[in-house]
């Protein structure tokens, strides 16, 4: 396989994190060349990268050999099979031999021929993901807590994410009917590993692929039922709207003033809204603007880490706020979509 270093270093980049570190299968230390592709697995994830070069071939690239990929110059690089289980990676006057596996043992899950199928744009699905993966637990007691819920009904693509703290729901128009539990790692493969164009996302009761022309990204599925999310976005009595930067500089610089994990305390009265924190050290206050006059003043407590993920979730300039009283959540709307979370208060003295 002759390849361009700056090629072959990125998609091995992109797919690497994939390969696990224990494992009882030794063979899956390793990143499978075959058919025209990188191949990475994990046994509950499989990505696979195209690259140019590598019709026809397939060995193993151990992850041993990484770094070294890495590090050559730029340029045209070289991986032969020069003996069993052998491989040479030769780059301008560089060359080493590295101990392999045979490809053979090398596992490739995919979803099996029967499967539903959509389409979908690159852009609109990153971005209803990177809004809701926020609220998703990397671990947990529960496991369909820890994935994202993707389902289709009634019109609507809903991606959803929680954590018991924190909701968050966005969807877009889809005429078709699912319901996909994806696990949180391979959301966050999703988005970071660049895909753009059409993805198409194929399906069955255990396992979903995502694919577009350079990558293939297979996870399994989590299987079990998952929370009634739209029972709790309900129409609220009161409402208002803030500039989401205002109140998230805010946020932010409440939060640099305290290490402890003091909850942040609104209080709405008006046009107003009083943030502050209070610890043994810190004693901040700040008053952001409201653009709509609150109907009742209202004092509540917010764990200030969630408030501050959340929004950063949205992307638009202004958010809705809609609130009952204190010991209910706080739903916030972006005001130009469908995207809306909910954060669920805490105690305050």
């Amino acid at each position: 396989m002759k390849i361009q270093k700056t090629e072959l270093a990125q998609k091995m980049n992109k797919i690497k994190s994939v390969v696990p570190k224990k494992t009882t299968q030794p063979v899956l230390q390793g990143i499978l060349v075959k058919d025209g592709y990188l191949i990475a697995n994990n046994m509950e994830m499989t990505i696979k990268a195209k690259i140019e070069g590598a019709e026809g071939e397939e060995f193993i690239i151990p992850e041993k050999a990484f770094d070294l990929i890495n590090n050559l110059p730029e340029g045209e690089v070289e991986i032969a099979v020069t003996a069993k289980n052998t491989i040479t990676i030769k780059a301008d006057k560089i060359k080493n031999k590295y101990k392999t596996l045979d490809a053979d043992l090398f596992p490739v899950t995919a979803v099996q021929e029967e499967g539903n199928e959509l389409t979908i744009t690159a852009e609109m699905l990153l971005k209803s993901i990177k809004h809701v993966s926020y609220a998703i637990p990397a671990q947990g007691a529960n496991a369909v807590m820890t994935a994202m819920c993707m389902q289709a009904k009634e019109g609507q693509l809903n991606f959803v994410g929680l954590d018991g703290h924190v909701l968050a729901w966005d969807k877009v128009d889809y005429d078709g009917e699912f319901k996909l539990l994806i696990p949180k790692n391979t959301v966050e493969k999703l988005k970071s590993i660049g895909l753009s164009g059409d993805i198409q996302i194929k399906h069955n009761n255990t396992g979903v692929v995502f694919s577009t022309g350079d990558y293939e990204v297979y996870t399994r599925l989590i299987e079990g039922e998952y929370f009634q999310y739209k029972t709790l976005f309900k129409e609220l009595p009161l409402h208002t709207i803030i500039s989401r930067n205002a109140l998230l500089d805010a946020m932010i610089r409440a939060k640099m003033c305290t290490e402890e994990k003091n909850p942040v305390r609104f209080e709405m009265s008006g046009n107003t809204l009083s943030l502050s924190i209070k610890d043994k050290t810190t004693d901040y206050s700040e008053t952001v603007e409201l653009q709509e006059e609150i109907q009742k003043n209202l004092i509540m407590g917010f764990d200030a880490r969630l408030v501050l993920e959340t929004l950063k979730a949205f992307d638009c300039d202004n958010v809705g706020l809609s609130i009952d009283s204190p010991k209910m959540p706080m739903i916030v709307e972006a005001e130009d979509s469908d995207f809306k979370a909910i954060v669920l208060p805490v105690a305050i003295k």
